[in-house]
């Protein structure tokens, strides 16, 4: 059911947030924006918007 999914979720995240790291970056911004680049390059034009 929604309801015991919802009670599923809330405890997972309650869980997960007992013991959460901050987030760090393993790459640089320049390496996330090349990939970003060849991304758009390669969708650019698929008709996708």
């Amino acid at each position: 059911s929604v309801k015991q999914l919802v009670r599923k979720i809330d405890q997972f995240v309650t869980a997960y947030n007992a013991t959460c790291q901050p987030f760090r970056w393993t790459a640089t911004a320049d390496a996330i924006l090349e990939k970003l680049h060849r991304l758009c390059s390669r969708i650019t034009g698929t008709g996708h918007r």
